[in-house]
Order: structure tokens, then C-alpha cells, then sequence
């Protein structure tokens, strides 16, 4: 296996990533505005499409996308270091919630309490991990594709934000795919330190595509990575999916990665298809 970047550039590279980018709107926000906007313009503005729709996405087309900003406090851009690792264990947080101060009780402690939760039931599984550490990730992705096989990640880009932006983008390129026959996408979990929640996708057939996009308010050009799930009955009945895009269950989805979800894909491409970082 042999990454592109040197550890520590990888690891300058996702503080960086994980400290600019935002990060996916909450169901809450749509059920709130429910009455508010129109199908179309829900499902497009959290980044839901069907498969039909995507591949019909052609130059010109506007599609309403918010941008949201990262939380910090609920999002840190760093793992805790290793030395600290063992003094202040990840299953044992009543120590974090006495230094920083958080109550359990408030908002954001029911988060980080929710992260533990999930972090909790998947303890043991070989499918997926919440990554306490880049090590961790990356022994997570190198056996997920086995080994001698060259591994990079892409993600959405998005120049710096200092405010949430809703606004119609223009689509400047037809998708393109990103052929990997294997997937690990990773994704950031709310807690005192970064966490990543990784999972593999070997039971769930998915395709990736590139789409580029420009602002129409701000003329920031956008890279959006979008992942598309060709089976969605692995997903429960009154999940967003369906409810948004009014499709039934085990029809295809895609949705857009936001700034700070990882895609991890194979070095090599096959059918004429193009993977870029």
C-alpha cells in the first residue's frame, strides 16, 4: 500500500479540511420548513437526488444547494494526540465532560452522548469503526482494500465560508464517475475531539461521480463529491430519503458529500473512468 501524501502532510490536510468545511443539514431543518418550500427544492437543497435525476444534470442547470457552516465546538479540526489516548480513554467520557465543562444534559452534551451511543453499538463490527485517530482510519481503509492496493480520498470543495450560503449553483460539467470498485467513506461524528465514523460498502452496491458547480451569488466555484446508493432497502421506512425525494423503498439514491466527509477510493480506475482528489 503506498499513500500519495506523507503522514504528516495527510494529517495538515484533514485539520485543514475538517476545520474550513461544513457539514450535512439536519433532518430537523427540513421537517421545520416543510410547508415552506417545494419537493424539488427540499430534496435539491440538502443535496438529494435520485439516480435519474443526476445523470440528466445537464450545463446550466440550476440546482438551490446550502452550504452550511461547520460548528467547531461540535466538529473539532483535531484528534486527540496519542499521549493523551490513554490517560482520557474514549469509553470513558465523564473525565472530558468535567474538563471542558459540558453538561450531558445540554445540547451538546447529548450529542457527544449520541456519538458514544453510536460509537458503542458498533464496537467489534469489521464493517466500520469510529476512527479515534488517522491511524486508526487508515489501518480501517488499508484493510478494507486489502493489501498492495494504492488508496487516496476526495472530498467536496468549497472555498473558505464566514457565513452559511444558500443560492442557486450552476452546473458547469456533466457528473462525472469516479470508478473504484471499492468505497470507505468516512464521516465526522460530533464529540470533545475528531471522530470519524468509517464504513465499508461490500453488501450495498454504490457509484461515485464529480460534479462541478459555480455559485450564482458568489461565483465560488464548487467540487462536489456524490455518492449514489443503488439499493435503499437496508434503510428504515420514514427515513429523510424517502420522504424527500417520494421514491419507495430499494430505489437508488444519491446524495452530496458536504466539506469534511471523506471518500476514500482506489488509485486505479478501470472503464474509462476518472478519479481525482
Amino acid at each position: 500500500m503506498v499513500l500519495r501524501y506523507t503522514y504528516p502532510v495527510l494529517l495538515c490536510i484533514l485539520i485543514l479540511m475538517h476545520g474550513r468545511w461544513g457539514y450535512a443539514v439536519k433532518d430537523e431543518i427540513f421537517r421545520e420548513n416543510e410547508t415552506k418550500i417545494s419537493h424539488h427544492i427540499k430534496s435539491a437543497e440538502a443535496g438529494l437526488f435520485t439516480m435519474d435525476e443526476l445523470l440528466n444534470f445537464h450545463v446550466g442547470q440550476k440546482l438551490p444547494i446550502f452550504f452550511p457552516i461547520r460548528n467547531l465546538s461540535l466538529y473539532p479540526p483535531f484528534f486527540l494526540p496519542p499521549k493523551y489516548q490513554n490517560i482520557i480513554p474514549f469509553i470513558k467520557p465523564a473525565a472530558m465532560f468535567n474538563l471542558f465543562k459540558v453538561p450531558p444534559s445540554s445540547p451538546k452534551g447529548k450529542a457527544f452522548l449520541g456519538t458514544l451511543y453510536s460509537c458503542d453499538s458498533i464496537n467489534g463490527e469489521t464493517t466500520k469503526i469510529c476512527a479515534t485517530s488517522l491511524d486508526s482510519m487508515l489501518g480501517f481503509v488499508k484493510k478494507a482494500f486489502g493489501p498492495d492496493v494504492d488508496f487516496k480520498f476526495i472530498t467536496t470543495t468549497h472555498p473558505t465560508l464566514t457565513t452559511p450560503v444558500f443560492q442557486n449553483y450552476t452546473v458547469l460539467e456533466p457528473p462525472v464517475e469516479i470508478v473504484s470498485v471499492k468505497k470507505v467513506p468516512c464521516h465526522p461524528f460530533p464529540y470533545f475531539y475528531a471522530i470519524y465514523f468509517c464504513h465499508t460498502d461490500l453488501n450495498y452496491e454504490t457509484r461515485a461521480f464529480k460534479l462541478r458547480l459555480v455559485g450564482d451569488g458568489s461565483g465560488d466555484e464548487v467540487e462536489a463529491v456524490i455518492v449514489c446508493h443503488l439499493d435503499s432497502k437496508n434503510l428504515s421506512s420514514d427515513h429523510l430519503v424517502f420522504r424527500m425525494l417520494g421514491v419507495e423503498k430499494g430505489s437508488s439514491y444519491c446524495h452530496v458529500f458536504r466539506q469534511g466527509d471523506i471518500l476514500w477510493i482506489q488509485q486505479q480506475t478501470s472503464g474509462g473512468g476518472v478519479a481525482a482528489v
